[in-house]
Order: C-alpha cells, then structure tokens, then sequence
C-alpha cells in the first residue's frame, strides 16, 4: 500500500484558522485521510494539503480505507467515489456502520468529477457530508476544511447522524409505513398534505434566495426543510437540505445551485411515491 504522511507545522495553523483539532496517537493531530486510486490526483491532493500544513495519509481504495479506518483515527477523510476493489459510496456506508458502533464521527468529503448522473444524490445517501468537484480549488478546499474541522461541526454531525441518518438500511418507504402505524390513515393523510404544500413553497423561497446570493436566508430554509423532512421520513430530501444548508454557510453558490437541483429532483420522486402509495385521499389528489 502507498502511504504517506506529510509533517505537520503547527505554525501554519493560523493559515487556515486552526484547522486539524481532532487528536490521533500519542497526542498528536490526526491526519486527514486521501482515498483515491489515481497516484497524480493522490501527489496533487497531499501537496494542497500539505501547503495548509496538515498532515495526511492515503488509501488507494474503499476497502484500505476501512481497514485503516478500523485501525486509526482521521479527522476527515476525503473520498473519490469510483475506485476498483470497493468504491467510495460502498466504503462510506461501511465507516458510518463502524463509526455508529464506536459512538464516533469523522467528516467524509466526496471529491469527484461527478461524472455519472445520480452521484451527488449516491453520495448522501451512503452518508458523505459534503462534496467537491475535480479539479480541487485550492480556495474552495480550505473553506471545506476550515468548516469540518470545527469541533462543534462534528459534534453536530454525530448528533444528526443518530437522529436522523442512521445506516440501518430503513427506506423512506418503511419509514412511512411506520409513520402510517402510528398516526393513523387521516392524520397521516392531512400530514403528507402539508408537508408537500409547504415543501413546495419552501423550495420556491430558496431557489429565489440562491439566486441573489443570500446566505442566511438559504440556510434559514434548507434547516427548515431538513427537520420538516426528517420528521415525515423523507431521509434523503434531510440531507440533501443539509448539503444546501452547508454549501450556503460556505457561500459556495455553484455547489448551491447543484443541490438545489438535487432538491427538486428528489422531491419529485418522494412526491410520486407518496402519491401512488395507498392512502386514498392522497392518491386521488393526482387526477
């Protein structure tokens, strides 16, 4: 296995606003761990990294990445998503089921060119918490690491992952169906009604709001998306608010304007299952 580990300047912390916080062996800063089987994007990622002074370590594919995951602590790893042996999406889902059996949480930032349709929309659901795009903006990587290595991101990101994100393989269908159990046929009816009527209104706002650049605004409604979207089951719609609710904290508006796409695109298909399932009132309401 190729492994590296650039020397940490501690120094230099000051560059990026005192970035690599979280501790690894013997007290010292965990490095952040690069996945990718490409050696010149591994140089290139390792050498950004190691101009913002913080140390790092590769795995040249999902499975090493597990494995090295089970072995040590990183304080954020940084995924390619297409790898041979075991790619990113796969890899993720494995770390997040280690990570909610050891009460521990690392970042997981997907770095890829997103070539192939779905990917960003793959990545959430195997529980990646944000993305970049290749080529890495030098720029753009340090706003990502100044805003994941803040320990009460990471706090907050364990929390949510418990209460909302957990990788027990629950659909958005099964959580319906419980919804269903417990509420009952009317209520569970009137719920899904103003659900997708405030939803629909709220995606409206934001679109408007991305467009003018208005930061607080955005993240004021994706938050709202996301515990409104949570609180009926709709999983993925809950993360990909936080992906929004992240991307306008950043003010990274290309990243914005791709998730809110992402948005419309899964609300659409949560809207047509929730239409063609078996409440009547709901399903009569697309003639």
């Amino acid at each position: 296995m190729f492994d590296r580990r650039v020397t940490y300047i501690s120094g230099l912390n000051s560059v990026t606003g005192n970035l690599g916080n979280e501790s690894g062996k013997d007290g010292a800063k965990a490095p952040i761990l690069v996945v990718d089987d490409n050696k010149v994007n591994q140089k290139v990622m390792c050498a950004l990294l190691d101009r913002l002074a913080l140390p790092s370590e590769i795995a040249n594919d999902g499975q090493e990445a597990i494995d090295m995951c089970s072995r040590n602590k990183y304080s954020v790893i940084l995924m390619d998503c297409h790898m041979p042996v075991m790619d990113g999406f796969e890899a993720t889902k494995v770390i997040r089921k280690l990570e909610s059996a050891a009460g521990t949480y690392t970042p997981i930032i997907a770095v890829t060119a997103m070539a192939m349709a779905g990917d960003r929309e793959r990545c959430i659901a195997s529980g990646m918490d944000d993305y970049m795009s290749k080529p890495v903006d030098k720029e753009l990587l340090k706003i990502k690491l100044n805003h994941w290595l803040r320990e009460d991101v990471v706090y907050s990101s364990l929390k949510m992952a418990r209460k909302y994100f957990r990788m027990d393989n629950t659909s958005d269908a099964n959580c319906m169906a419980d919804l269903l159990e417990f509420y009952g046929e009317a209520k569970i009816d009137e719920i899904i009604r103003v659900y997708l009527f405030e939803t629909e209104d709220l995606l409206r706002r934001i679109e408007v709001f991305v467009k003018e650049k208005r930061s607080d605004a955005v993240a004021g409604l994706a938050h709202e998306l996301k515990a409104s979207s949570a609180s009926i089951g709709a999983k993925s719609m809950a993360r990909l608010s936080l992906y929004m609710e992240q991307s306008a904290g950043q003010q990274d508006w290309s990243e914005a304007e791709v998730s809110l796409q992402s948005m419309k695109r899964q609300f659409e298909q949560f809207k047509e299952f929730l239409l063609s399932a078996t409440w009547p009132s709901i399903s009569e309401s697309k003639s």
